[in-house]
């Protein structure tokens, strides 16, 4: 990529262009819900960094009472609109907030989900405790981040990525924020990892080099083929957990168990 792209990248600002969400987004919440269900608690949902809220509404879509909170206002006013339309009267709030300070009391929540925002923040050992902070005892957190720092990239650049994580890096941020029980996940390996070096990155670098802020809104033909390279996606479900796991890590992590009296 030229050095005027790279300028602009450094210059974007994340979240004012929001992400094509395709397969390979749609495949890595599956994956999350896959960890979380089975686990949780109670019902309290926090989705922390929520964006656009596409895992929002599918927590909603569940019967779960899911809280949303994303430090763009753009992100907040939008999902704002979206939840009261789709579920009138269920109450379910989209806050304002930063993850470095989360605007909600000691263990407020039942379980917490983090996708793909963690690499973004300044601080995301304080983010972490923040996160653990607010879930109850015996609570639980499913997270998702990009995988190993070697890849760092002009994509990560133009993502607003501050890093990328290693398998025993997450889990020692997990674990230093008080966590007791911590599994770190990599996924993404083989058809993901293809399908975002060659197929996302290319239409991203078009984009890019054509003036444009982001992929956009995607061609006819990749529509279409959505549900067929969602299907193939999932051929890596059967290498999840091996390495090299080559796109991201998915973190499932609990919060010590209610003392006993």
């Amino acid at each position: 990529m030229s050095r005027a792209a790279l300028v602009d990248l450094e210059a974007h600002e994340w979240g004012s262009a929001p992400d094509f969400y395709g397969p390979r987004h749609d495949y890595r919440e599956a994956l999350m819900l896959r960890r979380l269900l089975p686990t949780m608690p109670g019902p309290r949902v926090l989705n922390a960094g929520c964006g656009a809220g596409s895992l929002t509404l599918r927590l909603a879509d569940l019967g779960l009472h899911v809280t949303s909170v994303d430090a763009s206002d753009q992100f907040v006013e939008r999902l704002v609109a979206i939840v009261a339309e789709r579920y009138p009267g269920r109450g379910l709030p989209v806050d304002r907030g930063d993850l470095h300070a989360l605007p909600y009391p000691d263990g407020a929540f039942d379980a917490v989900v983090c996708g793909e925002v963690l690499e973004h923040l300044d601080d995301d050992r304080r983010a972490i405790g923040e996160i653990a902070r607010v879930l109850a005892p015996g609570g639980v957190l499913v997270a998702s981040v990009p995988a190993n720092p070697w890849r760092y990239d002009w994509f990560d650049l133009w993502a607003g990525h501050r890093r990328r994580y290693t398998t025993a890096g997450l889990g020692v941020r997990l674990a230093g924020a008080g966590f007791a029980e911590v599994q770190v996940t990599p996924w993404g390996f083989p058809f993901t990892g293809l399908f975002h070096r060659h197929v996302f990155m290319r239409m991203l670098r078009r984009r890019l080099e054509s003036g444009s802020a982001g992929p956009g809104r995607p061609p006819a033909w990749a529509r279409a083929a959505f549900p067929v390279v969602r299907a193939a996606l999932e051929v890596d479900t059967l290498f999840q957990g091996r390495m090299p796991g080559w796109f991201g890590h998915i973190a499932w992590a609990r919060t010590p168990p209610p003392r006993a009296r």
